[in-house]
């Protein structure tokens, strides 16, 4: 993807070839969303056209009956998935901008003339125009069938994949089956914060990661995951919750994660951490030694797990 932000001019000379462009929210980047754009980039290779997907710069919580929503990705991370799957261009909208168009205007305006769109890829569910009037089919009659695409649903184990599904799983702690539907384990790319450092002092040091507000948050439990740190990937136990054994506080979840034989400073930079499976609830212990030795035990019970996978 050349660029995380393009605003494409019907007269800029590199949009001369025009675009196939993948519509949608695109929430999470799960197997259906990847069916898509795949599908757009395709089509883009084979009619000599550039590959774009327009989506929208808002996080979910903004759209239309989606108030509360809690976001699966980033916008950041959102983009670095499109650009993973070949994606020439990203074209970012608000919302607010387009909220009132019209389905005619929408494409005839947006997608035709300022995007130079000679073909449109969607969801069989997608909605546009004022108050979603404008469906699939709207879209097809108004580019023309030749030059529309509509994806139909993707299903995984017999499951409709959707955002919406995949936020249930993951606030379920279900991570595995989260998987399945995005096709990756579920990961958060925030940036370390400072804690209190007790992990440390009792030999086991921590990186401490705070879920934005509007983010998506796993049930609170500990978790094996994956850590990566520039070029390597390291095994990890996370702990999502409220740390009640040193430090209760329920309004305030943030995410604790020790990494398997890394010692490094990792403050303000961002991380990966990507979530396999919940391997225990979050309990309170009477004393801080019997903490370090149950998280001895998940360490154990983490790197069994990723020796059988």
């Amino acid at each position: 993807m050349k660029r995380e932000e393009r605003a494409v001019s019907p007269l800029s000379p590199e949009s001369d070839r025009g675009f196939a462009v993948a519509l949608g929210s695109f929430d999470g980047i799960h197997a259906g969303h990847v069916a898509l754009i795949t599908r757009a980039v395709s089509a883009a290779r084979q009619r000599g056209l550039y590959s774009a997907v327009w989506t929208f710069r808002d996080d979910a919580s903004q759209l239309p009956g989606k108030k509360g929503t809690r976001v699966i990705t980033t916008l950041k991370e959102k983009l670095g998935l499109i650009a993973s799957l070949g994606v020439d261009y990203a074209l970012l909208e608000d919302f607010s901008r387009v909220r009132d168009y019209s389905p005619d205007y929408f494409v005839n305006q947006l997608l035709r003339v300022d995007c130079n769109t000679k073909l449109a890829v969607c969801g069989f569910n997608f909605r546009f125009g004022k108050g979603g009037l404008g469906d699939c089919d709207t879209l097809c009659e108004l580019m023309g069938s030749e030059n529309c695409i509509v994806v139909p649903p993707v299903y995984r184990a017999g499951h409709l994949v959707s955002s919406s599904a995949i936020r249930l799983l993951i606030s379920a702690g279900e991570m595995e089956q989260a998987a399945e539907l995005l096709t990756r384990p579920f990961f958060i790319d925030f940036p370390v914060v400072h804690g209190k450092q007790l992990g440390r002092t009792i030999g086991i040091p921590t990186i401490n990661q705070e879920f934005p507000e509007g983010h998506v948050i796993p049930k609170n439990g500990i978790y094996a995951c994956t850590v990566e740190i520039a070029d390597d990937i390291f095994l990890g136990v996370a702990n999502v919750g409220v740390r009640p054994t040193v430090d209760h506080d329920p309004a305030h979840i943030n995410c604790e994660t020790h990494i398997i034989n890394y010692n490094g400073w990792l403050y303000g930079k961002n991380i990966k951490v990507s979530f396999y499976k919940r391997i225990r609830d979050e309990i309170k212990f009477p004393s801080v030694d019997e903490l370090r030795a149950q998280i001895k035990r998940d360490i154990a019970s983490a790197i069994d797990y990723f020796s059988k996978k």
